[in-house]
């Protein structure tokens, strides 16, 4: 999550004061920051760091929530961190979408555990959610939503909504349902309010209701929200039954998860920016080779070309065997470098260099990375030169060439938008473009410069 300048402000207090053991002054600094702000503060540090803040607000409700705020991998890590006892109340306080949506990050069996140890009406809900996919709408909904019968009168329905048991309810608008419980209509709090205390909701609601069903994908859900700018949005069963509630906020998530998704597929990069070294490694190498397969065709063609221009000579002058071996450098160079640069621009809208466990992993998953394609293809450069094209001295060079430029393309890629950050820049736009040019000096500089060293 991105943190404004409020809360880096926060973050350097509650640093300075966890120095000195000013337990006290946090925890007033706790109970006067929104939970989701907290959550930003803790993932600014350490995790055994974090843990230890996390425990120091003394309300176990709002521990819930700053849990269902925090990033899936420090959830992971407190979940193993505290106890058994512990963690089933902070699901069990916690809104069942939410609680569902952590449960489904762990293992099967430790899930079920924890779902055998809440209550049975809590456990039962957070269950149902969890038999749906993530990433469709059954997966996104809340089962905390407000559905009225159809005969209540206005008066009925106000008292309902003043009820102690309906304060967690989503109340954007009022779904009207019949006797079996399908949705039949739905009324503004607006419509309500300036109604007949003695019309009944039949009778001024609007019975043409917009709906997904269960196994509606997260995409159309977003289009749809976005679409009629809804608040929230029910979701059906196939009987037309209300089954629960999209928010706005759940589309927000949604909307921004699949704008990733989209940056990362442009970068071919894969389709998660969390991904493990080997994950990585198998999303970016089909690219790599297919922009090592159309450089080394570049290759070939002016190769081809050259032996035309001179028919009386067996060997082509070196430097124009250089020229043909531009188009690989450029090719895998941009490829590699766009493909680090785009997962860093991911890792910076979500604001997730603000933890520096995270930063730490990604940047020695990078080295891992760019060490191995460096070796891979200069190893394939090497063999193919020896194999097709041994009259050349030039295939040391070539080797060399490309897999220093594939290292320092891939340097670039991760350091350029964090600095472009720094000088205030927006991270989305400037970089690829900045890089692709600077990628390109790099690869003749190197290539020429090894050409003329050797």
């Amino acid at each position: 999550m991105l943190i404004d300048d409020r809360t880096k402000m926060l973050v350097e207090t509650i640093r300075k004061l966890k120095d000195r053991g000013a337990r006290q002054n946090i925890q007033k600094i706790f109970v006067k920051t929104h939970t989701a702000d907290i959550a930003a503060i803790l993932e600014s540090f350490s995790k055994s760091e974090a843990l230890e803040l996390f425990k120091m607000e003394p309300s176990f409700e709002r521990r819930a929530h700053i849990l269902s705020y925090l990033n899936k991998d420090l959830q992971l890590w407190f979940l193993n961190e505290l106890s058994k006892e512990e963690v089933t109340q902070l699901l069990s306080l916690m809104d069942p979408d939410d609680a569902a949506d952590v449960l489904g990050h762990l293992p099967e069996d430790i899930a079920k555990e924890y779902l055998e140890s809440m209550k049975h009406k809590d456990s039962e809900e957070v269950a149902d959610l969890l038999g749906y996919p993530e990433d469709s709408a059954g997966g996104l909904m809340s089962s905390d939503y407000l559905a009225l019968h159809q005969d209540m009168t206005v008066k009925e329905a106000i008292e309902e909504l003043q009820k102690e048991e309906s304060e967690n309810k989503v109340a954007f608008y009022i779904y009207v349902i019949n006797d079996s419980g399908q949705l039949v209509g739905v009324l503004s709090l607006k419509q309500l309010l300036l109604s007949r205390p003695t019309d009944r909701l039949k009778e001024i609601m609007v019975s043409s209701v917009i709906s997904v069903t269960l196994d509606t994908d997260q995409e159309t859900v977003a289009k749809t929200v976005e679409r009629y700018d809804f608040l929230s949005l029910p979701v059906v069963d196939d009987t037309n039954k209300l089954m629960g509630v999209i928010t706005v906020d759940d589309v927000i998530d949604v909307i921004r998860e699949e704008a990733k998704e989209d940056l990362l597929a442009m970068g071919q990069a894969g389709s998660d920016d969390d991904l493990t070294f080997w994950s990585s490694f198998k999303a970016r190498l089909p690219w790599l080779a297919l922009a090592f397969l159309s450089g080394s065709m570049c290759f070939l063609i002016v190769y081809f070309y050259g032996s035309l221009h001179l028919p009386a000579v067996k060997t082509l002058p070196s430097l124009w065997v250089v020229a043909a071996f531009i188009p690989l450098m450029l090719s895998i160079g941009t490829v590699a470098g766009t493909q680090s640069a785009t997962v860093v621009i991911g890792l910076l809208r979500s604001g997730a260099f603000e933890q520096k466990d995270r930063l730490k992993f990604f940047l020695r998953k990078e080295f891992l990375l760019s060490f191995t394609f460096t070796l891979l293809f200069g190893v394939a450069v090497l063999l193919l030169g020896v194999a097709f094209f041994p009259q050349y001295d030039l295939i040391v060079t070539f080797s060399l060439s490309i897999a220093l430029q594939i290292f320092v393309a891939m340097v670039l890629g991760v350091f350029f938008p964090l600095v472009v950050q720094r000088l205030n820049m927006d991270p989305t736009v400037a970089p690829i473009p900045l890089f692709t040019a600077l990628s390109s000096i790099t690869a003749i500089s190197i290539l020429f410069g090894l050409y003329h060293a050797f």
